[in-house]
């Protein structure tokens, strides 16, 4: 109990840590100039709106989610709107009672939401009426995992909670060991049918089953490295993904690794730093590092198939994918989009001058890019 006690109580400086840890290695760099883009495609606002106050000038990550012609988003403050994403009109709009702390995730037609008040919270996705509400055993900064009416959420404490999607009823957890230090956020759970694979904030992949909770294995899949707490820093913060028989995971001061996931051994590693999400196509992986490089690589072999430079300096966003480019944005409000096959800027958009820490969102004709002020865009190619 005490050392859940003092975890929690270190846990607690994370909100500084998040804010901190994530833009040292950028402010080493020197920010560079943005490249003239010869030939930029066009691209325009299909439509802009406000979503409430944003994320502010916190590190967290609300990525605006999109189910069934309608995006989602969330302000820190506890304010919860649902928008047409082809026209950008308001089908409704929810003040929470708490603060929001992690990002929405939406599932046959639910939406859930963790708040400041160690809840998750369950919505009507087309009226916004609450459906149910349960305590947590702490905090959570992750998204909740969706899959055929179950729900997988994760607190700041490393406990995994699987939760009835329509009642509430929680019918498993899992504790995983968790670092007197850690960084605010966190991994969200990944489901594979019926697997749960979790990253942990100690550089530990696990994989449970998904009915009842029983740990398949275990694998730290980085070492930290240093002498300092902070230095040894290696959390989980990009979502896993599972393709085929590989997993592939990265950490902040760690690596990017390629999984086998019924084996749990490694079939390639590549020394790097991040802190957002994974984006892959059929044979290639994409992230954005802590220094502000972009880098693709080959997701069977990890070969570098190429690296962009050009935004040494900046703290980025996850990427997405859309057509034959992906889609990142910065720190300065800046939206950037680049050539999948060779990294080249094709386009960019200036947003919002108190920048975007919140991941881009596709539905595959649209980017929706959230600015921490809360102001929502709608790009189209």
């Amino acid at each position: 109990m005490k050392i859940q006690k003092l975890n929690l109580a270190m846990a607690s400086l994370a909100l500084l840590l998040g804010i901190t840890a994530c833009s040292s290695d950028a402010n080493k760099t020197t920010e560079k100039a943005l490249p003239t883009i010869q030939n930029a495609e066009n691209v325009h606002a299909v439509w802009q709106g406000s979503t409430g106050d944003g994320v502010g000038k916190s590190s967290l990550n609300f990525a605006p989610a999109l189910s069934d012609n309608t995006v989602y988003t969330a302000s820190q403050n506890g304010m919860l709107i649902a928008q047409d994403s082809k026209t950008g009109k308001v089908i409704w709009s929810q003040k929470l009672k708490n603060a929001i702390t992690s990002a929405l995730t939406v599932g046959d037609g639910t939406v859930f939401v963790n708040t400041d008040s160690g809840e998750l919270l369950a919505l009507n996705g087309h009226t916004g009426a609450q459906i149910f509400k349960i305590t947590l055993p702490n905090k959570s900064f992750a998204s909740a995992a969706y899959s055929n009416g179950i729900v997988i959420d994760k607190t700041v404490d490393e406990t995994l909670l699987a939760v009835n999607a329509s009642t509430g009823a929680t019918f498993w957890t899992f504790k995983a060991s968790a670092p007197s230090m850690i960084l605010e956020g966190g991994s969200s759970p990944t489901i594979d049918e019926n697997i749960v694979i979790e990253g942990s904030a100690d550089g530990q992949l696990t994989l449970l089953t998904l009915d009842q909770g029983q740990m398949l294995w275990q694998r730290k899949v980085v070492e930290p490295n240093g002498i300092s707490d902070i230095s040894r820093m290696v959390d989980i913060d990009s979502d896993p993904v599972s393709r085929g028989n590989i997993i592939y995971v990265a950490s902040y001061q760690g690596n990017l690794s390629a999984i086998d996931k019924f084996k749990a051994e490694p079939l390639w590693t590549h020394r790097l730093s991040t802190r957002t999400n994974l984006a892959l196509n059929d044979q290639t992986i994409f992230l954005s590092d802590t220094k502000g490089r972009v880098w693709a690589f080959d997701a069977n072999t990890g070969r570098v198939l190429w690296k962009q430079n050009q935004l040494l300096g900046r703290i980025l966003t996850a990427p997405v994918l859309i057509n034959d480019n992906l889609v990142l944005a910065d720190n300065t409000g800046m939206v950037h989009w680049l050539s999948q096959d060779d990294g080249h800027f094709t386009a960019r958009v200036f947003l919002d001058k108190s920048g975007i820490n919140s991941d881009p969102s596709t539905d595959g004709e649209k980017v929706f890019v959230m600015a921490n002020n809360g102001k929502l865009a709608a790009y189209q190619f």
